[in-house]
């Protein structure tokens, strides 16, 4: 009878011991707009809140004399109120899509959480609303 060797192997993955992340993070900025698709909503202004977690390009260093050399959070902000200011929506899954379109437009951003919700929407709840994460891949490939 034929003896069988087998060797077992011990499965590593390999240690990367670059752990930097760099995050941008906007939380509870409010912006007071038209949304929605039910008649009261298309009269009145509704409170809608974003909450967002920016991965930025863990490369990019801030130099304090230069601001273009940080993702500003104000610029994000702004492109934020206009996207609403000039448009109505119907859904907050819409207002999200082109929010990933505005602030991806910054190449040093790898991946975006947007979690934008309607806290005035519905009389029994604190809140309802949207949470949608993209890698710039998912993004770019869509």
């Amino acid at each position: 009878m034929k003896k069988n060797n087998f060797k077992v192997l011990e499965l590593k993955s390999p240690k990367n011991k670059n752990t930097i992340k760099r995050s941008v993070l906007i939380k509870d900025f409010i912006i007071n707009e038209i949304i929605g698709i039910h008649k009261h909503e298309k009269i009145n202004k509704q409170k809608i809140i974003f909450n967002i977690v920016i991965d930025v390009n863990k490369n990019t260093l801030p130099n304090e004399n230069n601001i273009s050399s940080i993702v500003d959070y104000e610029k994000i902000i702004n492109k934020l109120e206009n996207l609403t200011k000039y448009k109505n929506y119907h859904f907050l899954e819409s207002l999200a899509e082109d929010s990933f379109k505005e602030i991806f437009e910054d190449k040093r951003i790898n991946s975006i959480k947007i979690k934008i919700e309607k806290p005035d929407a519905i009389t029994n709840a604190k809140s309802v609303g949207v949470e949608v994460f993209k890698n710039r891949s998912d993004y770019e490939g869509s």
